[in-house]
């Protein structure tokens, strides 16, 4: 494997580089004016190779320095920029694009295999009420509070991501619809429980859930289940909000 010049100096670190860098120009700064001096029979050979010696012992740290740092700088910030592209700053979770993302890999491998995957599309109830209330401060907690609570009830090998404002998708490989359901249960259950304390006051929140269990194939695109998730989920808000809607067989259910 290749490794890149930006990558060995990000696995030495700043002050290793540097002094490799400074060994490597003495080095050559040496060679070079003993080869000089052999051919040219310099009177004070050893003036020389001192001077070859001192010189870029002083000059290269100073030289090189400020670029390695810089190199330093710059993959450090390259690093951050992938990790807000990945990661949603406030909870934590997968941002819209990431998540969406590993669950085209995700159902690419199910639909090679033919095995069953659940999405499901959730939104807290009444959250502007919370942030009317609470304040936007209030609702970051009970987000934060949210994602701490459902990455609790999922497994490893499930995937959650915040997609916007106070609404979150969570995708179930290798689950069948009543899985699923089973688990949307306890992710209720656990909403339910959850208790976000703010200031003086104690927040309880609920959410509403579409979900959808498909096998996945050429015909049905991820939009199109995002749809069908989405759709159940404001039919899960008409039907009085904290329960689950899923889609069986086509139809609501």
């Amino acid at each position: 494997m290749k490794v890149s010049m930006r990558q060995l100096i990000q696995s030495l670190g700043t002050f290793a580089t540097v002094l490799i860098v400074t060994t490597f120009s003495v080095v050559c700064s040496v060679a070079l004016t003993s080869t000089l001096c052999f051919f040219e029979q310099c009177e004070a050979p050893r003036i020389a190779v001192a001077t070859a010696i001192a010189i870029p012992a002083m000059v290269a740290p100073l030289a090189s320095w400020p670029l390695v740092d810089l190199v330093m700088q710059i993959d450090s910030l390259e690093k951050e920029m992938r990790a807000m592209a990945t990661f949603d700053q406030l909870t934590g979770l997968l941002t819209r694009q990431a998540i969406f993302d590993q669950i085209q890999q995700v159902m690419h491998l199910a639909e090679r295999e033919q095995h069953h995957v659940s999405l499901l599309a959730l939104d807290l109830d009444r959250f502007k009420d919370i942030n009317d209330t609470h304040g936007h401060a209030g609702g970051d907690e009970v987000l934060k509070s949210f994602a701490i609570t459902v990455k609790a009830v999922l497994r490893k090998s499930d995937y959650l991501g915040r997609i916007g404002g106070e609404e979150f998708i969570i995708f179930l490989p290798n689950t069948s619809e009543e899985a699923a359901l089973a688990l949307s249960e306890r992710l209720h259950q656990a909403i339910r429980d959850s208790l976000v304390a703010y200031e003086h006051s104690s927040i309880r929140y609920s959410a509403s859930i579409g979900l959808v269990s498909v096998v996945p194939s050429a015909e049905i695109s991820l939009e199109e289940i995002l749809k069908r998730a989405d759709d159940l989920l404001y039919l899960a808000k008409r039907q009085g909000r904290d329960c689950t809607v899923s889609y069986n067989d086509g139809k609501p259910g």
